[in-house]
């Protein structure tokens, strides 16, 4: 309560990470076509890719290792532990296929591929290892959500001098990021299957399948937050304490901090592992017209499915980067960034020139039309609880939990509008200490439509200079593109969209002398 001075959190970083960070990597492939006869067209070829994990020239980062399942602390470069406080992946082997027949006969062509593809060592990731102990003191003090203790604000913002480790001074109690030093790297299979036929010599239709299932992919979640309960949240932790490694070396940090020992409280452990999977798959058909007679266009029609089953932590649907339930990973399964059905259409037309006579040439000769049309279906997002309900524990700025189905209807009379995009009373916020059982990403928010055209004019200043006057207009019928309602069933604006996916019209004139 911001009224009786009851925070539930306050954090503070003690200290700098300093960054002074090397890595090296290197591609090599290898291909060869074969004719296996005058139809048949066979491609073949390997592709090997290493990277190496980042590493700090001083040896400033900090990650975990599991022993028995407990996780103890390790400085990169000490004690036979890597530099880049995880170990290189060198069997990056990635095969490509691709086969391609004509059957003159029926005056088609048949084309099919397969290939592996592998992700490259996420450098974001691996920089947030410079925010921990001994060399940065990330402290999160997170009290009861449902009654905080004016204890946590007694001091207002000032923590004091950061300690660390048990003794005779309070120890600083702080979070930690890591990730699994033994993790797979993540790659991604895909591979796709298209029937193209010619009408004519400018127009080709293709209807086509493309499959990627995606493995080892990354996953962030917190694995030392209490079961849901009344309480303070550091008694039933299952992580009291963090242990640096016997042995290790602490050397000297830029925060002053008091080194009591080696053994130190920890609240939030943020741990990134690649165990996480994705589905994808779409049929497809385009139709295509070469540019000829003054016209060429491009229209595809796109359905298809992704799914996930781990939250994006990069995600562009504003989702919560960590599951709901730690112990209940199966449970994130679901849509990704999916947009199940997508129609696009880009075309160029040079307006013929109307002959009657010299001044109407003049007057209706070079002028230039282009479109893009493209219209798609809604995205997905997770109707959540804004707060730690569960009473559980998370980083700040996360919202996790789900809510809970009511078992109201989804939408009806005056749903699907900015004031009400679905039946607010369809959900409810958990009881307390529990968590929702709404699905991630199981509902899907308003469609986008687009439309921008440009209209052109050239003329001939000379054998060797030209001028283009140029008007364009983005999003030429204003259409009003709604953003994502608002998600937190335990706020006022439950429901409500107040914001828009895109901007209204826009115009914009110029000129081109070229030369």
């Amino acid at each position: 309560s911001l009224l009786l001075s009851l925070p539930t959190v306050k954090q503070r970083q003690a200290g700098v990470p300093q960054m002074n960070l090397r890595n090296w990597g290197w591609d090599t492939f290898g291909e060869d076509s074969w004719q296996v006869n005058p139809n048949t067209t066979l491609n073949l070829g390997v592709r090997y890719e290493y990277t190496s994990p980042l590493y700090d020239l001083q040896s400033t980062n900090t990650n975990l290792i599991f022993n028995g399942g407990v996780p103890s602390v390790f400085i990169g470069g000490q004690l036979g532990y890597p530099k880049g406080l995880m170990y290189s992946n060198k069997h990056n082997f990635a095969p490509r296929i691709g086969v391609a027949r004509n059957l003159p006969r029926f005056g088609l062509v048949l084309h099919g591929a397969y290939g592996i593809f592998y992700t490259p060592v996420d450098q974001n990731t691996w920089c947030n290892q410079r925010h921990n102990v001994p060399y940065v003191f990330p402290e999160t003090q997170q009290a009861d959500n449902f009654t905080p203790p004016a204890a946590l604000f007694t001091n207002h913002l000032n923590f004091g001098t950061p300690v660390l480790g048990t003794g005779t001074l309070p120890a600083t109690t702080v979070s930690f990021t890591a990730f699994d030093p033994h993790a797979p790297a993540e790659y991604i299979q895909q591979w796709n299957v298209q029937v193209e036929k010619s009408f004519g010599p400018n127009t080709t239709l293709e209807v086509g399948y493309l499959g990627a299932r995606g493995f080892h992919l990354q996953r962030s979640h917190l694995i030392n937050n209490a079961p849901p309960g009344p309480g303070p949240l550091g008694p039933r932790r299952p992580f009291k304490t963090l242990t640096f490694v016997p042995g290790t070396k602490l050397t000297p940090s830029s925060t002053n901090a008091i080194v009591q020992s080696e053994t130190f409280p920890v609240s939030t452990i943020n741990l990134l592992e690649n165990t996480a999977q994705s589905w994808y798959d779409a049929g497809y058909v385009n139709l295509r017209r070469r540019y000829s007679r003054g016209l060429s266009f491009l229209a595809n029609y796109t359905f298809s499915k992704n799914l996930t089953n781990a939250p994006d932590f990069r995600s562009a649907m504003d989702e919560s980067a960590i599951p709901q339930k730690n112990s209940d990973l199966k449970a994130e399964k679901g849509p990704g960034c999916d947009v199940r059905h997508r129609f696009a259409l880009s075309s160029v037309l040079d307006i013929p020139a109307y002959r009657h006579s010299q001044w109407t040439r003049l007057l209706t000769q070079n002028w230039h039309f282009t479109t893009i049309y493209q219209v798609q279906s809604g995205m997905p997002f997770t109707i959540s609880v804004f707060g730690d309900t569960a009473n559980s524990g998370t980083v700040l700025g996360e919202n996790p939990i789900r809510a809970s189905y009511t078992g109201q209807p989804l939408f009806g009379p005056g749903t699907h509008s900015s004031a009400q995009w679905f039946n607010p009373a369809a959900f409810a916020t958990p009881r307390a200490y529990t968590f929702g059982d709404v699905g991630r990403n199981s509902i899907y928010g308003p469609a986008m439509q687009s439309l921008d055209i440009a209209v052109a004019r050239g003329f001939r200043v000379t054998e060797r200079v030209g001028l283009q006057f140029r008007g364009e207009a983005f999003n030429a019928l204003n259409q009003v593109n709604l953003g994502t309602p608002n998600r937190f069933v335990n706020t006022p604006q439950f429901g409500t969209i107040t914001m828009a996916m895109t901007p209204g019209r826009e115009l914009q004139v110029s000129a081109r002398l070229s030369f």
